[in-house]
């Protein structure tokens, strides 16, 4: 079915001839300033905002300033049911609007403001569904239960996502065992004090929504940038995890264990080696050099850290705050691991599994 044919099909809904064009030029390019929609069709530059908010207005997009006026594409799920209601002829167009609108995913830019914090939950829940490693997440009991199938989902396909539970608002603090978390977390903690929503996956993707009454209007960030996902992931580490107890896990007591943070790991091999024990471990990451996928098995043969005032046994989270790195011998050949953003090791993991202790 041709462009056009979708556009009549829109008219049909009771869009305009501009309208129609736009609505489906903002399908095609996901998110972008109002001149280039204008550009990918035939309405003129003076007359794009004016289109832009009528559909705006009739929930098919929703427009943010970013520099200048942006469109992007709300789901389009009422249009598509109508049109296969309105006939059979018309349900072809309607799979090709949920293609284009399933198909562009976050801007060129990599970062986008929202205004609608259901973007925000929409686009984390996308993220989930695309997660292969690892999830952190901050979140109310109320936007936990939002997201709580893909996070189930993600966790039956080996997903380890850690949850920091936030209350709704300062003075109304929640009973964390009241939330099921067995099925979709493997960590979670619980952080007394509000706080904004994060959600970073698989260390690109991002989304932030901060919990602000007293701000006039209400945005959302998300990201797909590795920088971005490490700034907040610092974030998330420093403010909403370590400080905060345990109050829920599933990780495994003995072998095999996973841990998807260098430093938390560390913290539990320090006296296991101190004690002399082997530890046979598998690591799974990104070359450093060549930025391609590799996996390493091997025996721990040293763990490099700056460990405060030279105190032996478990360091503190402060001990490993600088360059920390986890040496590891296969027999022939020795690669230094490091955590995220490594530059100086070998390998920046991803996952570790202890395999074995003896």
């Amino acid at each position: 079915m041709s462009e056009r044919q979708i556009e009549e099909a829109l008219q049909s809904l009771g869009l305009s001839q501009y309208q129609a064009a736009a609505y489906t030029a903002t399908l095609k390019l996901g998110s972008a300033p109002a001149v280039d929609i204008a550009d990918a069709t035939d309405v003129p530059r003076a007359r794009i905002y004016d289109v832009l908010r009528k559909l705006e207005a009739q929930g098919y997009i929703e427009t943010y300033e970013q520099d200048n006026l942006h469109a992007r594409a709300l789901d389009p799920i009422e249009a598509t049911g109508e049109l296969q209601q309105r006939a059979e002829t018309f349900t072809q167009a309607a799979e090709q609007i949920d293609d284009l609108w399933e198909s562009p995913g976050v801007e060129d830019a990599q970062i986008t403001i929202v205004k609608r914090q259901d973007t925000v939950y929409e686009q984390a829940t996308r993220f989930i569904c695309e997660a292969t490693n690892e999830i952190q997440l901050t979140a109310t009991p109320a936007q936990f239960e939002l997201l709580a199938e893909a996070l189930i989902e993600a966790k039956s396909r080996g997903v380890y996502t850690q949850l920091t539970l936030l209350p709704p608002s300062e003075g109304a603090p929640i009973d964390p065992e009241s939330v099921d978390l067995d099925d979709a977390v493997i960590e979670a903690r619980y952080r007394t004090l509000p706080g904004p929503f994060v959600l970073i996956s698989d260390r690109e993707q991002t989304c932030f929504s901060p919990q602000t009454p007293w701000l006039s209007d209400s945005y959302g960030l998300i990201a797909d940038n590795y920088p971005i996902a490490h700034v907040f992931h610092r974030y998330f580490q420093t403010t909403h995890w370590d400080a905060w107890e345990p109050v829920y896990s599933g990780r495994a007591e003995h072998p095999p264990i996973t841990y998807v943070n260098l430093r938390h790991c560390i913290t539990d091999l320090e006296p296991i080696l101190s004690d002399g024990a082997t530890v046979h471990v598998t690591v799974e990451g990104v070359d450093t050099a060549s930025r391609e996928q590799v996996s390493v098995s091997g025996t721990v043969s040293d763990l490099k850290y700056s460990e405060a005032a030279g105190v032996l046994g478990t360091p503190e989270l402060s001990d490993i705050a600088r360059q920390v790195a986890i040496v590891i011998t296969d027999g022939q050949t020795e690669h230094t691991v490091g955590g995220w953003y490594a530059r100086v090791e070998d390998i920046e993991m991803r996952r570790l599994t202890v395999e074995q202790i003896e």
